[in-house]
């Protein structure tokens, strides 16, 4: 379970170039979320749920999703040995996807829309003993404790230098757990004052949206849905969890909610891909857009910094082996070796032989953003197989150039993947970034490397 737990968070905060010109804002870091094990945010709150519905004695746990946290808590239920029912409107399954048809996973059909899933599921969770995984009061503390970790993740990087925080309504919990990793780092003096929460909202006749418009402080005892259509006209409905702690944490950080449109959305989805290489989907784009659209009103100013939490973004990234003959010689291979190691890496004749026989005897793997080249990782085949890994990881390294994109985790998973994690590797002791990344993919240290001198 500890490799799973350094596997989920601590996701890359990237540093855009022309998106944050072309949006008008000084300095925009985007909070890529999509590099969680399942591509998701909920990974992080999946984990917790699972963790406790083991250690309240609970054999099955039961969750009302549309897609996203069903399949992060299939995922991550099977790992903890624990049955999970997913409760979905009808009409709404998408057989193609692979996780419907894990083998601790049953997707149950009840209703038309997710309100009536909902209301479902929880009335199987009470009658037959499951654990009710569902957005709820009874699991709010370890919601909004777990999504705090992305404000402390966020100022660790950036420190108090953090005027805006963008994200999309969902449910609320984000924003309510942000708020509170923001409040807890104020009082400990960590930030000198909280970000602002601006609340990206993708329909008009929203209950928060109007509160909020008409300067409303207090929100009628009632539930509130929110509901949009999304880019394939779907209808999408979430029921707001805590919508008067929501809107507390907006009028408390000085932030806004902010309508924006489909269009604005797809016209997002696509500048984003241009300018920075990046597949970002429907809340991440609705986050960016509203972003825009305050930079446009003066919300925002030009010399802020400011991030955008992008619920599954990740890099436009392709990672695949190589084939020796792709290269009209090894030199080619062995520049950008140079280039991603850049001091920590050898001399050029140990690199030539090192992927000569990686070549020969093992692989060689190259991560490519629009085609281009920006990482490599080279694995070799040991002559052994029990006093030692089978494979030896001999270099990894990514192109700086490109950001911090989550390139060298995903040519970790790759590699892990291959070798079923029968691998090595060795790493400079000053090295403590790529330590830290080791550590995460679940490697550990071992002993020290001694070298004869000659």
């Amino acid at each position: 379970m500890e490799l799973l737990k350094q596997r989920i968070g601590n996701t890359v905060l990237f540093k855009t170039g022309k998106l944050q010109e072309q949006i008008g804002v000084g300095r925009l870091y985007l909070k890529m979320e999509g590099l969680n094990p399942t591509g998701h945010m909920h990974d992080r709150i999946a984990y917790y749920l699972a963790k406790e519905a083991v250690q309240l004695g609970f054999k099955t746990i039961v969750v009302a999703s549309l897609g996203q946290l069903g399949e992060s808590l299939a995922f991550i239920s099977g790992r903890f040995g624990l049955n999970c029912k997913v409760v979905m409107p009808a009409g709404s399954i998408d057989r193609k996807k692979t996780w419907y048809h894990a083998p601790n996973t049953e997707i149950i059909e009840r209703g038309s829309t997710y309100r009536e899933a909902y209301n479902c599921s929880r009335d199987m969770a009470k009658a037959n003993n499951w654990y009710d995984a569902n957005h709820a009061y009874s699991n709010c503390c370890i919601t909004d404790s777990v999504y705090a970790e992305i404000a402390e993740e966020i100022a660790t990087k950036l420190g108090g230098d953090l005027q805006n925080v963008f994200c999309f309504l969902s449910n609320g919990a984000l924003i309510t757990g942000l708020h509170l990793g923001f409040r807890t780092l104020w009082r400990r003096g960590v930030i000198q004052r909280i970000p602002r929460i601006f609340v990206a909202c993708a329909n008009e006749d929203n209950p928060l949206l109007s509160a909020f418009t008409s300067g409303q402080k207090r929100l009628p005892e009632q539930k509130v849905f929110n509901r949009y259509k999304g880019v394939s006209k779907n209808t999408i409905e979430y029921n707001v969890i805590d919508p008067q702690n929501v809107l507390n944490a907006i009028y408390d950080s000085g932030g806004s909610i902010i309508s924006v449109s489909t269009a604005e959305i797809s016209q997002m989805t696509a500048t984003v891909r241009l300018s920075e290489h990046l597949k970002v989907f429907f809340r991440g784009a609705a986050s960016l857009a509203a972003c825009a659209s305050a930079a446009d009103k003066n919300l925002v100013s030009s010399e802020d910094t400011t991030v955008v939490i992008l619920e599954e973004g990740r890099n436009d990234l392709r990672i695949r082996q190589l084939d020796e003959g792709e290269f009209d010689n090894l030199e080619e291979l062995a520049v950008h070796v140079d280039q991603y190691l850049g001091k920590y890496g050898d001399d050029r004749q140990s690199v030539l032989e090192a992927l000569k026989v990686a070549f020969l005897n093992g692989f060689v793997l190259g991560a490519f953003i629009s085609g281009k080249l920006r990482g490599l990782a080279v694995v070799i085949r040991m002559p052994v197989k029990t006093v030692l890994p089978e494979y030896h990881l001999v270099y990894i390294g990514a192109d700086i150039a490109s950001g911090s994109r989550g390139i060298g985790t995903r040519l970790m998973e790759e590699v892990r993947k291959i070798t079923e994690g029968n691998f090595s590797l060795h790493v400079d002791v000053e090295n403590k970034k790529a330590i830290r990344l080791y550590e995460k993919m679940g490697l550990k240290k071992c002993y020290f490397r001694m070298i004869a001198v000659k």
